[in-house]
């Protein structure tokens, strides 16, 4: 099936999951009730894979999902539908607004093949969109990264959690002008193609293509740039299990310079 006959199919679709996670997610949270944070989380996760579950059903269509909550087929011989149904449960669980809904839609099972990418993020419900080769929106207007900075001047999203390489981070800790961790890839991606942050870091090889195939293809298309440490588009297969290194910036010049500070 051609692009654009893919994305205008499928757009529909992707924003409707997209408003059922967060209607989902906003009763879930109202009846919260006595659930610890982890349970909570847990019941998040459940209410928005459903809510992408029950959309795709109804709309019909024939498509393979690789989701973080798990892998299903609805009919046969369809595109690939990588998903996070909420990156950011932590955040969203602990009442801090940073969450989303992450969707993108590949012709085939590497990152190469993504096509359209849709993120919502689940406090504003601001939508970030993009087709390949065709550009990036935010709720409908078009975005674009900020101008190229020094690493002294740059506000980077950095993440450093869970067994980071702070050997290796440590540089661009002492050198960025802002530093911010947000807990949520795809939303700092989303940011960052719309110009709120400069650049987003995370080398800590734990980063899942879930988390991200949406975010990079909006990042790439509204003219931002980034690498995959070890590994090029087509070697990335959509797969919860596939992880990645990331180092994403405004421009090719702000990587590169962000590139020198981690060595």
């Amino acid at each position: 099936m051609v692009q654009p006959i893919l994305s205008a199919r499928w757009t529909p679709v992707l924003l409707e999951a997209a408003e059922n996670v967060r209607t989902n997610v906003r009763k879930a949270l109202l009846s919260r009730a006595s659930l610890d944070a982890d349970g909570l989380k847990k019941l998040l996760d459940s209410e928005a894979q459903q809510a992408i579950r029950e959309t795709l059903s109804d709309a019909g269509f024939p498509v393979r999902v690789v989701s973080e909550e798990g892998d299903y087929e609805i009919g046969e011989q369809g595109p690939v539908l990588v998903v996070d149904p909420v990156d950011g449960t932590t955040n969203l669980a602990r009442g801090i607004p940073f969450a989303c809904t992450s969707m993108a839609l590949s012709e085939t099972p590497r990152m190469s093949g993504v096509t359209l990418g849709l993120i919502k993020d689940l406090y504003s419900g601001d939508v970030y969109r993009a087709e390949r080769n065709r550009g990036a929106w935010r709720t409908g207007k078009r975005i674009a990264p900020s101008k190229s900075k020094l690493v002294k001047e740059a506000l980077v999203s950095l993440d450093i959690s869970k067994g980071a390489p702070v050997d290796r981070v440590k540089q661009l800790i002492a050198s960025a002008g802002h530093l911010r961790q947000t807990g949520s890839s795809a939303l700092a991606l989303c940011h960052l193609a719309s110009g709120i942050v400069d650049a987003h870091v995370d080398v800590r090889g734990k980063l899942r293509i879930t988390d991200v195939a949406a975010g990079l293809l909006i990042l790439r298309e509204a003219g931002g740039a980034y690498v995959t440490e070890g590994a090029t588009e087509d070697d990335l297969e959509l797969t919860r299990e596939t992880t990645l290194k990331l180092v994403a910036a405004s421009s090719q010049w702000t990587l590169e310079e962000i590139l020198k500070t981690l060595g």
